[in-house]
């Protein structure tokens, strides 16, 4: 009997590891790269969260579980590019915000919707009682490997 639930470790093993590396959020028909667009949706979805127009450098850095220096990094080109913009807070001086430009606000919608999709023809593809399961099997798997590595801690 623990021979045959065991049976599946190293396909499991396989599989999550091909998943690790597969390039379906690194494509990008944009001219930046993969990261940086999740950056650009962090930041829009992130804006609607506040009465601000912007969200700060640290709560990016929460959204996308990156450290802040790599989000500066990020941040500094996409500024370049004409992305984002930082600006200075209205009520708190201390604090610097960082905001969409307007082609930035056209990225991320477009990604927004481009993602939604993908994920509508993964549904279509499973079918809805499937889809569900994968739901509640991936979240149950988020659930364990956050707990084994607390407990590694």
């Amino acid at each position: 009997m623990t021979a045959d639930k065991y049976e599946n470790v190293v396909r499991l093993i396989e599989l999550f590891s091909r998943f690790a590396k597969s390039d379906w959020r690194k494509q990008t028909k944009w001219s930046i790269k993969a990261s940086e667009v999740r950056l650009l949706l962090a930041i829009k979805e992130g804006s609607t969260h506040t009465d601000c127009k912007g969200i700060a450098v640290s709560d990016i850095s929460k959204i996308l579980q990156v450290t802040s220096p790599t989000v500066t990094q990020m941040i500094n080109n996409l500024i370049r590019n004409d992305y984002v913009i930082r600006s200075v807070h209205p009520t708190d001086r201390r604090m610097v915000e960082i905001s969409l430009t307007e082609k930035g606000e056209r990225v991320a919608q477009e990604a927004s919707e481009m993602f939604k999709r993908l994920f509508e023809g993964l549904i279509d593809h499973l079918g809805k009682e499937r889809s569900d399961q994968l739901i509640e099997l991936l979240d149950q798997s988020l659930t364990y490997f956050r707990q084994t590595h607390q407990e590694k801690i």
